[in-house]
């Protein structure tokens, strides 16, 4: 029990020695890192606020311009008559209900016979009536019908006034607020045109494909 008594205290004394030595030659045992601050991290900047369109359903206007594609034109004694691809124009005014339209509009067309030289056009008067398909984003389908007037202004100096319908369909593309981009195609059909100088009366069909731009008020 002594001998164990005596190695402890000598080995006091060793260390006591050791720590003497080191604290003489300027040593000491390394100081901890300074913990450093870390600042959180800014808040993520807010989403920006989506574009509220305030525009209402309510009164419009709309112009297009297209393409007209003639069928062949047919007369009850002479045949078939080819006719050239004309331009189209179209200006209306009308009142959105949201999800139905009615709109009068005022259309134009000009076509040229390919085998004499001869012309005709159509200025259209029309009642339409237009159904919106909500698809929820800015791509609205829509199927319009209508009816009116036509008066045909032949070349050769004759006029007639027909009862005239069409039907069609189209995409609205909503390209800023209360403008609408409109992609409708118009399938527009007279009465038999009558024409003195011809032989019975004429038959005309014209497949209208157009682009234009409808603004709400």
């Amino acid at each position: 029990m002594k001998q164990i008594t005596r190695m402890a205290t000598l080995g006091v004394f060793l260390l006591a020695g050791l720590s003497g030595t080191a604290l003489a030659n300027g040593t000491s045992a390394p100081e901890p890192e300074p913990i450093r601050y870390m600042p959180p991290p800014p808040p993520p900047a807010p989403a920006p606020a989506p574009v509220v369109d305030t525009c209402e359903p309510g009164a419009y206007i709309s112009g297009s311009v297209g393409i007209g594609l003639p069928e062949d034109t047919k007369t009850d004694n002479l045949g078939d008559q080819e006719m050239d691809t004309g331009l189209a124009l179209n200006g209306a005014i009308g009142y959105d209900f949201g999800g139905a339209r009615l709109e009068a509009a005022v259309g134009y067309q000009k076509h040229d016979f390919k085998d004499v030289d001869e012309d005709i056009s159509l200025l259209t008067v029309m009642a339409n009536a237009y159904y919106d398909i909500d698809t929820g984003s800015d791509i609205t389908p829509y199927i319009m019908a209508g009816a009116g007037w036509a008066h045909a202004d032949m070349s050769w100096d004759e006029t007639d006034d027909v009862f005239a319908w069409q039907v069609g369909a189209g995409l609205g593309f909503k390209v800023a607020e209360c403008t609408t981009l409109d992609l409708g195609y118009r399938y527009l059909k007279p009465d038999k045109i009558d024409s003195k100088d011809a032989p019975g009366k004429m038959k005309l069909a014209v497949h209208n494909i157009m682009l234009g731009l409808r603004y709400n008020f």
